[in-house]
């Protein structure tokens, strides 16, 4: 009987074992890119304030226009 060991005998890219396989075999979820979703959340966000400033501009403008208009 030889006692040599195999070269690369303790690597985990030789071994069978689950946990080394779970290693080398990352559970690839999809992360999310965070500073995607925030510049994503702060283009949301300058839209919703456009809204608001050109809602705001048309009601301006119409009651100017019926003062205007009125007399």
């Amino acid at each position: 009987m030889s006692s040599h060991y195999k070269e690369n005998n303790f690597s985990t890219e030789s071994s069978s074992s689950p946990f080394a396989k779970s290693l080398n075999n990352k559970n690839e979820t999809a992360r999310p890119n965070i500073d995607h979703l925030i510049k994503r959340i702060i283009v949301e966000q300058r839209k919703e304030k456009m809204r608001n400033i050109i809602s705001f501009g048309i009601i301006i403008l119409s009651i100017i226009l019926i003062f205007i208009f009125k007399s």
